[in-house]
């Protein structure tokens, strides 16, 4: 029997679950889109939402990213 590989890095687990909260987001959206009466203004706002969330997470994940690398540089743990 084939089972989850135990030793993920946290990095993986975070963008493992902000895949999986994205594709519940969009879910959600269509479904929201699909039942509202104003599917114009319902899907509009749900889409905004999605890109600026998903914006705001992209920006927070490279400005974590890039402030680890610097960390490292300074410290001389990085590849020479």
């Amino acid at each position: 029997m084939v089972g989850l590989p135990r030793d993920i890095s946290p990095g993986a687990r975070s963008r493992r679950g902000f895949f999986a909260d994205l594709l519940i987001a969009i879910a959600l959206a269509a479904v929201a889109i699909l039942l509202a009466a104003g599917i114009g203004v319902v899907g509009f706002l749900a889409l905004l939402v999605l890109l600026v969330l998903s914006v705001w997470i992209g920006l927070e994940a490279a400005v974590v990213s890039l402030m680890r690398r610097r960390r490292r540089r300074s410290v001389g743990l990085g590849p020479r």
